[in-house]
């Protein structure tokens, strides 16, 4: 199968046959605010990008403006993440033929996001949050460069962007002019002044043209695409450079980020793997294991692109690296976030290493690296002294026989290790001569008799060895790791601070004369507008680009919009919220990487395609692509569906954000049990953390729900007005959405609603997004449609629905007899939960001590579950709780180790009651431990954290869990 026939196919398949948006909606809104010739606004437009020139451009609204631009601002606030309030200028208004068809246009020649800031008592600020664009019908781009580069006010400019984009003669009125007046005339005109309104001017591009390009191109069977659509054997090799470098094919992984066993096997997975799928529910840390696997492509001297479907994504996937520190990446498309980090950028463009600065960092890794390993070898001796002594302690019977078959291994300074390596069986030529001359060889070094069978040398010196870690232990008081565990969080952070700084230095070191000359190039593309960036980018030779600077984010329309159209040009490409995103799409992304690695959760929001069946049918037909009709039938399969035909999911198995209740629904109905909660605490395990409220509503005939949506403003107040800081208003319904939002902007200030972080926005919309609390109208009643309730309990959008929620969750409803998954989430919802059990422990120490411990009136749990694994003791209740370790883990260090990081990243405090530490008897262990564990005021204090946590993790300063996972393991 060849890649230029599966681009054919995704090309027919394309849906830019979507219908063009050619008029702004002003009805959702205050609509449109004329600001005539206002030479604020035309500062604001006009203004460079340059992230050094950044100045807010003051403005003041006449009287009678106020209340409308103080509505557009609470509306921008209402959706921020959207950037929806911009500032346009010269509207087209008035009939027009567009594509072949008569259409009525309401658009800006020009137009760019802002942000609107108060500024003293009445007056405002215009904040730049994005790129110009030129008029969204101009096609051909080097014609929207030119006419970008050179914008000017006057009637020139606007006739020359009109001809160019298939008008002529078309009257230009002015700025005195208001343009709302033109929408339903009878003549095309441009009104040439400045206008603030809401909600962005989109034309749908066309896809398909650019894929049959593509098609024509060679080097397309050596991409990432090829391995989607391809077999094993025939995916593409990889020749990237850096094959050498350090960490490249071993089983670890060193990187800027603390990860999860889950999340370690992906990236490691992903190192050579063609294409790797990462799957997750929410909370997981997908986004968090893709910059990981990002960075660690970095460290091997690859080059990666990470594209999002959504610009807030790309903001998320790049903010995400730049915590993580290492090279800043290039935010290339049209972010808000990018003026900060073309901020860090341009301060660091001429940057260069000098003379052994990058031996000294890598030194330093190493070093952080190898200090790391001390402390886990230290923990591994430790932990099997304690299982020594366990074994003497239960054996001590046998130890006088044992002296008499080996006395000299009872003695000083013996080598166990060369003594076990002797009595091990030899196989191969000579085996059994090999094996009895090494056992000789044990015997005599042991004072064992000839005659002493090798099994009872064995035992012997099985004996001896326990007796020495007797010894040991008891020389030190007992086994206590409190101190190495207190070395090891230190040591895990600086090893990520010293990766971090060592892969900065590493691209910067890598700057030869060309890719000096690319970085000041792309200096001057961040500064352009989006068309003279694209237009300067393809003038640089993007191996130059990658090699300076090899991490890029954007969005995927961004990547075929900007970058260069080179196959290959990338090692990696790595795309998120794959679930939601149409394989056409994504295909100019994959053409420009040779491997791809894929992150998406296929439980929630699917794409949404306009493609039927016949037409896919007739595309898989007419291309010969039927060996791949069923990972081509773009309608049913998104991206994610067709990287996982090809390569399987690594599935994320570990939550980070929800407390049990939030969680613990979707868990169970949508991922089958497969969600391991790291969150589970005393502090929040038995939290009632979802609120339903009954109200008497109906929908009237548009699908509003009036009564609810009044209830909604109620709770809105409240929480404001009680500190809430991060609210999400969501529900399945577009009308109910739009009947909420306009609430919102009739009864809530501008401060309100930036005090409270409110959202509002149907469950498609907030796909991706998470809030600290989400308040959800269902809208529906026990009247409404079967069809009305089958849409709301469709599992993807209930996937989504009900996950959204960091630390509460509240309900209104005014259905008394809901149906469906509905009506399961609502009687979840009203069961309160009960604390988490654990499990008997297998162990007699750890029964006898818990026995104790309850004794003493205090609450033990054994074998209590956080996340994948099992603690061996818990003792007290709520914020006060402690996570014990009673004895080695079954599974041996390592596991032990990783028990370890995982409960500290959660905010647990550890400590010790190994039975050593006193002599084995357990109520002299509850005694000490109940005086140790006596309350202390709950004090935050920083600490370094060691554990993946995804962005969200239960954020409230109110919360025990909260103030743990902020004092780590005080």
């Amino acid at each position: 199968m060849t890649v230029p026939a599966v681009l054919r196919t995704l090309a027919r398949l394309s849906a830019s046959e979507q219908p063009q948006r050619v008029q702004l909606d002003l009805t959702r809104t205050a609509g449109l605010v004329w600001l005539g010739a206002d030479e604020s606004a035309w500062q604001t437009l006009t203004r460079t990008s340059d992230p050094t020139a950044s100045t807010p451009a003051p403005w003041t609204a006449r009287p009678e403006q106020r209340e409308t631009v103080d509505r557009l601002a609470s509306f921008d606030a209402l959706h921020r993440e959207e950037r929806l309030l911009r500032l346009g200028w010269a509207f087209l208004c008035g009939p027009a033929t567009v594509n072949g068809r008569r259409r009525r246009v309401c658009l800006p020649l020009v137009s760019r996001p802002v942000r609107l800031h108060p500024a003293g008592r009445r007056g405002h600020a215009f904040h730049v949050a994005g790129d110009v664009g030129v008029f969204p019908l101009l096609t051909d781009w080097s014609e929207a460069a030119e006419l970008e580069t050179r914008l000017a006010r006057d009637e020139e400019w606007i006739s020359a962007t009109l001809t160019a984009s298939g008008f002529a003669d078309v009257p230009v009125l002015g700025p005195d002019h208001d343009p709302r007046r033109f929408i339903g005339g009878d003549e095309l005109v441009v009104v040439a002044g400045a206008g603030l309104h809401a909600g962005e001017p989109v034309v749908s591009t066309e896809r398909g043209a650019s894929l049959y390009a593509w098609a024509r191109r060679a080097g397309v069977e050596r991409t990432a695409l090829a391995g989607l659509y391809s077999s094993v054997e025939d995916s593409p090799g990889d020749d990237s450079p850096g094959g050498d470098s350090p960490g490249e094919h071993d089983e670890v992984v060193h990187g800027p980020l603390p990860l999860s066993p889950s999340q370690r096997a992906a990236v490691l997975a992903a190192r050579a793997a063609p294409v790797t799928v990462i799957g997750g529910p929410p909370g997981s840390g997908k986004t968090h294991t893709l910059a990981a696997i990002a960075l660690d492509a970095v460290a091997s001297g690859r080059s990666v692109l990470l594209a999002g479907r959504t610009r807030n994504a790309a903001d998320v996937l790049g903010e995400a690296l730049r915590r993580a520190g290492g090279p800043v990446p290039v935010l290339f498309g049209d972010s808000e976030l990018r003026q900060e980090m073309a901020r860090e950028l341009g301060a660091g463009l001429a940057a260069t290493t000098g003379r052994g600065e990058l031996d000294q960092l890598d030194r330093s890794r190493t070093d952080a690296v190898a200090a790391v390993a001390r402390i886990e070898r230290a923990v591994r001796e430790a932990l099997r002294d304690e299982e020594l002594v366990e074994a003497a302690v239960r054996f001590e019977a046998l130890m006088p026989a044992h002296r008499v078959v080996a006395p000299r291994a009872f003695g000083e300074g013996v080598d166990f290790e060369r003594l076990h390596a002797l009595l091990r069986p030899r196989h191969g030529l000579f085996g059994g001569w090999r094996t009895r001359w090494a056992v000789r060889s044990a015997r005599r070094a042991a004072g064992a008799a000839d005659d002493v069978a090798a099994a009872d040398l064995e035992a012997a010196v099985r004996a001896a060895e326990q007796s020495a870690a007797q010894v040991r232990v008891a020389a030190n008081g007992g086994t206590s790791l409190d101190a190495l565990r207190g070395l090891l969080a230190e040591e895990d952070a600086r090893g990520h601070a010293a990766i971090a700084a060592w892969l900065a230095a590493l691209a910067v070191s890598r700057r030869g004369a060309g890719p000096r000359r690319a970085v000041a190039a792309l200096a001057t593309a961040l500064r352009a507008g989006r068309v003279a960036r694209r237009r300067a980018l393809a003038g640089v030779s993007p191996s130059d680009l990658v090699q300076a600077l090899p991490l890029w984010v954007g969005t995927l329309a961004d990547v075929e919009d900007i970058l260069p159209a080179v196959p290959g040009a990338f090692d990696l490409v790595v795309i998120d919220e794959a679930s939601h995103v149409d394989q056409p799409l994504a295909a100019p992304a994959l053409l420009r990487g040779r491997r791809a690695v894929i992150g998406g959760d296929p439980r929630q929001l699917r794409h949404v395609s306009f493609v039927g069946e016949q037409a896919v049918r007739e595309a898989v037909t007419a291309e010969g692509t039927g060996p791949l009709a069923d990972r081509l039938d773009v309608p049913k399969v998104s991206l994610f569906d067709a990287g996982a035909a090809a390569a399987g999911v690594h599935w994320l198995t570990e939550h980070h954000r929800c407390a049990p209740h939030l969680i613990g629904f979707a868990a169970t109905r949508f991922y089958e049990g497969r969600i391991a909660l790291l969150t589970t605490h005393p502090s929040v395990a038995d939290v009632d953390c979802i609120a339903v409220e009954h109200v008497e509503g109906v929908r009237d005939d548009k699908g509003v729900n009036a009564v609810e949506v009044d209830a909604v403003l109620a709770h809105l107040r409240r929480r404001i007005a009680a500190g809430a800081r991060s609210i999400g208003v969501v529900t399945p319904f577009r009308a109910q959405a739009d009947a909420v939002e306009q609430a919102a902007l009739d009864r809530l200030g501008l401060d309100e609603i930036t005090a409270g972080g409110v959202r509002v926005g149907t469950v498609h919309g907030v796909q991706g997004s998470e809030f600290d609390e989400v308040v959800i109208s269902l809208a529906l009643t026990d009247a409404d449609p079967p069809a009305a309730w089958r849409f709301a309990n469709d599992r993807n959008l209930l996937a989504v629905l009900t996950t959204r929620a960091r630390r509460l969750a509240h309900v209104v409803t005014s259905a008394t007899e809901p149906v469906g998954l509905v009506g399961e989430y609502l009687r979840h919802a009203g069961v309160a939960p009960t604390e988490t059990g654990g499990v008997a422990p297998s162990d007699e120490w750890t029964a006898r001590l818990a026995a104790e411990l309850a004794g003493l009136g205090l609450a033990a749990r054994t074998g209590y579950p956080v996340g994948r694994w099992r603690v061996d003791l818990v003792v007290g209740e709520r914020g006060s709780a402690v996570a014990l370790d009673t004895r080695p883990h079954p599974d041996g260090a390592a596991a032990h180790l990783a028990r370890w990081r995982a409960l500290r990243g959660a905010g647990w405090r550890v400590r010790d009651a190994f039975p050593s530490r006193f002599a084995g008897d357990p109520a002299r262990a509850a005694v000490e431990l109940a005086q140790e564990f006596a309350p202390v005021p709950a004090t935050p204090v920083r600490a370094a954290r060691s554990a993946p946590v995804d962005s969200g993790s239960l954020p409230t300063p109110e919360d025990p869990l909260r103030r743990q996972r902020a004092a780590g393991e005080v």
